[in-house]
């Protein structure tokens, strides 16, 4: 099973995606799941810049050189990049849906020049940028439409495209996620990441929901949590809970349950940690509390490693 350290535990290095590649080679995981830039995506500053990183990759912001020279370091360090999200969305209306979708053309092809082989869509809300939101059958449908229109240069290009749960979207739990699935499949190479932590933000039980995706998950990510019923750790998804970032070992998620169940249900995917994810929101002095990124990804490879070892005993 791959491993993957998520580019943003080097959101707040100068070195960037450079230093993020450094430490995979050094702590032994096996590739890196990458940020796609926020710079040009709808929502203005504020949205633009939240989750503002020098680990990100943007199709307006690297030079096709550059592109060379950073597939040529990945193969160098042995480490591939082998996921970049892209935050632009693709169910938007008129001239700034179209520039949306453009931006996420661009994306793919930043993707295929540096060999990455996908895609992850996140953006996937009501939000019309207009003076009412879509509906979520709107939205979904709208979000169907659009990952077709992509998903044809993608496949042109063989780079895949990823969806995944992400809490107040509309692929929000299983369901949903499998329904948009099967609505694109035929258009291009369609995958499904799947977060544990995600849907425990969402207010769905995590185990369930990987239950019911069994044999259809693509992508691990493994993040943890705790959940407190006050706002002192100032993301509230579902504005009920607040939510406090962990090691994977001592939030809320049972990763050796999860990762056990996984394993049960025939996944071998990639397997992506998550430090950090500046976009759920918090306040920039939040992530001054956590542990050293350095620390963080030495930590928890070793966690990783041990897990899948117990769940696969030499014989």
């Amino acid at each position: 099973m791959q491993t993957a350290l998520y580019g943003s535990i080097g959101w707040k290095h100068p070195f960037g995606i450079f230093q993020v590649l450094e430490w995979a080679k050094e702590f032994g995981w096996d590739s890196v799941d990458a940020r796609g830039m926020t710079l040009d995506i709808p929502g203005g500053p504020k949205k633009q810049l939240t989750a503002f990183g020098y680990d990100m990759l943007g199709p307006r912001q690297i030079r096709p050189t550059a592109r060379q020279q950073i597939r040529a370091r990945c193969e160098e360090v042995g480490v591939p990049i082998i996921c970049l999200y892209v935050a632009s969305p693709v169910n938007l209306e008129g001239q700034l849906g179209d520039d949306n979708r453009a931006l996420f053309k661009e994306f793919v092809q930043l993707a295929a020049d540096m060999g990455i082989e996908w895609v992850r869509a996140i953006n996937n809300t009501t939000e019309s940028y207009s003076d009412e939101p879509f509906t979520e059958e709107e939205a979904f449908a709208r979000t169907v439409a659009g990952l077709r229109e992509v998903g044809q240069f993608a496949a042109d290009l063989d780079v895949g495209i990823l969806i995944e749960n992400n809490e107040n979207t509309t692929t929000s739990c299983a369901d949903e996620l499998l329904a948009m699935q099967n609505e694109v499949r035929g258009s291009c190479r369609i995958g499904i990441a799947y977060d544990g932590t995600n849907a425990y933000f969402q207010g769905l039980n995590e185990l369930d929901e990987l239950q019911e995706l069994a044999g259809s998950v693509d992508f691990l990510h493994l993040k943890n949590v705790k959940r407190h019923h006050d706002p002192t750790f100032s993301y509230l998804p579902r504005g009920d809970f607040s939510y406090e970032w962990t090691s994977l070992q001592h939030g809320d998620v049972d990763w050796q349950a999860f990762l056990e169940l996984a394993v049960e249900g025939g996944f071998d995917g990639p397997l992506t940690f998550e430090y950090v994810n500046p976009f759920k929101g918090m306040p920039a002095d939040y992530w001054n509390i956590l542990r050293e990124p350095e620390a963080a990804a030495a930590e928890e490879i070793a966690f990783i490693k041990k897990v899948l070892k117990e769940l696969n005993p030499p014989e």
